[in-house]
């Protein structure tokens, strides 16, 4: 799989563009605990129902140091991973540990989701990021960067983490993931608007 990149939630680090492998793909079917994957379910029926889109292709894989993973490949998107470790061998209590102390450290943009957080942030980066190369994807890029230079100056904003000032990408997709399942504002707003105006479907 070459081209990896997108985001996707490295605890503490940014990982814009990930790097590592990807490893032993499996159906998110096989996660043990099954309420974690009703919420995983819940997440993405989630996701779809507030921005209009369709399904997307989520699987478990092992990866290194990432929650999750999505990945570009020559233009286009090709899926996006939830790490093994992680929520095939989790459960609702522990994803939502980790995330709240990713809330607690200042990193992650708060929701009150937890555990639909890394899942949200990933089909954020499935939706739109830099590599897409479609002519929407393309024309929502302008936007989004104006959008991001108009965020990135506002120092009255609240409610955002440091990841999210990593980079556009990472902008992106915390400003769609708070939209979704935190405390909605005007750039949550536009981030939802933007994906209606380009079609980002």
């Amino acid at each position: 799989m070459g081209g990896r990149s997108g985001g996707g939630a490295f605890s503490g680090k940014g990982d814009h563009n990930y790097t590592g492998s990807i490893s032993g793909v499996e159906s998110l079917k096989n996660i043990q605990d099954k309420k974690l994957y009703n919420e995983m379910k819940s997440a993405i029926s989630r996701y779809h129902s507030a921005l209009g889109i369709p399904q997307k292709e989520v699987k478990l894989a092992n990866l290194e140091g990432a929650y999750g993973v999505h990945v570009t490949e020559n233009g286009k998107s090709k899926g996006v991973y939830l790490d093994k470790a992680t929520f095939k061998k989790g459960t609702v209590q522990s994803v939502s540990a980790q995330k709240q102390k990713d809330y607690a450290s200042g990193w992650s943009t708060k929701t009150n989701k937890p555990v639909a957080h890394t899942l949200t942030h990933e089909l954020a980066h499935a939706t739109w990021n830099s590599h897409l190369t479609s002519p929407n994807a393309k024309a929502a890029g302008t936007a989004i960067k104006s959008l991001y230079k108009k965020w990135s100056g506002d120092k009255k904003k609240t409610g955002y983490g440091k990841y999210a000032k990593t980079n556009v990408n990472e902008f992106w997709a915390e400003t769609i993931t708070k939209g979704i399942h935190g405390k909605s504002d005007k750039y949550t707003k536009a981030a939802k608007s933007i994906v209606k105006k380009f079609k980002l479907y």
